[in-house]
């Protein structure tokens, strides 16, 4: 089941408020031992010295990292502070078997897209928010099982390729095996370009092989 939704944790909350224009593209999340919760970020055309000055700022940052830098964007990898409920939510989605498909941060909040097994894992996951005083606005749910090789599927080539090469590489496994800018590499276009196929590939097939069920949203 594919949920898409957002949310309204504080997480980089003070980063975000600093350049309001700032559009986070998530690449990753993972966790260890040792580190409670990673994010793994792209961040697109702002000043990025006044984003980095609220990233030093921004409570809910342990530390963070410059991973790249081509001057219309940089990635950057940050370390949340153990005190954020997403730490214990982020941990608590694996044992639902939820899995982030997609994730952006403006300064409208959180936008997430997972796959979770069923309504009841939602509906778990869902509540584990509320008991965290986050508020959980659900955009839509498509029920069903998504067949990521479906043939009926509306897929241009170049969106079964990547497609098919993120769940070769690892990019939906938990914690993910590869970054976006990985799987580009993978079929020879950008980091940007990457995300943006599989969005558009991602929207394709879940409209195709869920089509009977747009409407059922909870």
């Amino acid at each position: 089941m594919y949920v898409q939704f957002t949310h309204d944790s504080p997480l980089l909350d003070r980063a975000v408020s600093a350049v309001p224009d700032v559009s986070l593209d998530i690449e990753k999340l993972d966790a260890s031992p040792t580190i409670p919760l990673r994010i793994i970020f792209r961040a697109h055309g702002v000043p990025f010295e006044e984003f980095e000055a609220g990233l030093e700022h921004d409570a809910t940052v342990a530390e963070f990292n410059i991973l790249a830098d081509d001057q219309q964007q940089r990635l950057y990898c940050v370390v949340a502070a153990e005190t954020i409920p997403c730490v214990e939510l982020y941990s608590r989605s694996i044992e639902l078997q939820g899995v982030i498909v997609d994730a952006t941060r403006n300064a409208s909040g959180w936008t997430m897209g997972m796959l979770f097994p069923d309504r009841d894992a939602f509906g778990s996951f869902r509540r584990a928010c509320e008991a965290a005083d986050l508020t959980v606005s659900v955009e839509s749910i498509h029920s069903g099982q998504v067949d990521w090789s479906n043939d009926d599927a509306d897929l241009t080539p170049a969106q079964r390729e990547i497609l098919s090469r993120a769940v070769e590489v690892g990019y939906f496994d938990i914690p993910r095996e590869t970054t976006l800018r990985g799987l580009g590499d993978e079929v020879g276009v950008s980091g940007q370009a990457a995300s943006e196929r599989l969005r558009r590939g991602m929207e394709t097939l879940v409209r195709d092989t869920l089509s009977d069920q747009l409407g059922d949203e909870q």
